[in-house]
């Protein structure tokens, strides 16, 4: 977004379902914040022990915060196995370009290689509807790799996602939040383990989650927008996701900081009106819209979620 992205670019990958990823952006983490939010983590219920109770992070977080569908078909398929020279061509075919051999290991291809070619291409209004849908694709694979689905490295993008992004039209019909939700869930239950000292997955979505509702770790909120006007002369998407709203607050320049040992005795010491048990507000517009698009029984519901070799059960219902 920095280095600007054609209308065109954007457009398609509003149709396929990321744009709003997009708007949120990547941020600094409070790793003390998250790794006292993973001692709380109980993995036989996939929620949060509080002292005022429990809490989880749900379907309904993740397309409130991020805007992405929650409900479609199952992000899932066959992982075969290719060598380098199929991949380059899979590559060139989807992506419109070669990748070295050198940036691909094991499935996964460097976002050094994704970040270049889209950075050294350059769509315009007389680019072809072709080239600028494999662009997009190239975007939108930096979007999972990076932000959505990313490993604990960040800097490679597993191919298998490549077979689901072939179709332009069928992306969006995709349970693209509930694969993030499950990757979510995954990492949170492997960090609990014995001798496990790193996490990965879309900590975006934790952190945003936690400083909206857990008052005592709050960060400064000077720069968050209370209400997003939406625009509706934006052709592309009239209305911003909840998450987008956080720019500000989580920019490089203004990540908030904690304590490990400060944020560990505010839980201990956290009452039931510290923590907010709604913060969606159906009298804001961004929030509304995106509330009306789904029916909210899917929130609630009690279902698999899905990515790949990833299953992980979603129980709001029982928190």
């Amino acid at each position: 977004m920095e280095n600007g992205l054609h209308s065109r670019v954007k457009a398609f990958l509003h149709h396929m379902g990321f744009f709003g990823v997009l708007q949120c952006g990547y941020r600094v983490y409070d790793h003390h914040l998250i790794t006292a939010l993973v001692e709380r983590w109980r993995r036989e219920t996939h929620t949060f022990h509080f002292r005022c109770g429990e809490a989880t992070i749900t379907l309904q977080d993740i397309s409130v915060i991020w805007g992405l569908p929650i409900h479609g078909e199952v992000i899932s398929g066959i992982d075969a196995s290719h060598k380098v020279g199929e991949w380059q061509h899979i590559c060139l075919n989807l992506l419109g370009y070669t990748p070295l051999a050198t940036h691909f290991k094991g499935g996964h291809l460097s976002m050094t290689s994704l970040y270049e070619h889209c950075t050294s291409t350059y769509i315009d209004d007389n680019s072809s509807e072709v080239d600028v849908v494999k662009y997009s694709r190239c975007v939108a694979l930096m979007i999972i790799g990076g932000i959505m689905l990313p490993d604990y490295q960040g800097g490679s993008a597993r191919l298998i996602f490549l077979q689901l992004l072939r179709n332009i039209d069928r992306i969006k019909s995709y349970s693209w939040g509930g694969a993030v939700l499950a990757f979510l869930y995954r990492e949170l239950c492997n960090a609990t383990r014995i001798g496990k000292s790193k996490i990965a997955g879309p900590l975006y979505i934790l952190q945003v989650w936690a400083g909206s509702r857990i008052k005592c770790v709050n960060p400064d909120r000077t720069g968050l927008s209370h209400f997003v006007a939406p625009n509706p002369a934006d052709d592309i998407m009239p209305f911003s996701p909840y998450g987008a709203r956080w720019n500000n607050v989580f920019s490089y320049t203004h990540a908030p900081t904690h304590s490990l040992r400060i944020i560990r005795d505010s839980f201990d010491r956290m009452n039931h009106d510290e923590f907010n048990w709604i913060v969606y507000d159906r009298n804001d517009p961004d929030v509304r819209i995106i509330m009306d698009s789904y029916d909210n029984n899917i929130w609630r519901c009690v279902c698999p979620l899905i990515c790949f070799e990833i299953v992980e059960m979603h129980r709001p219902t029982e928190c």
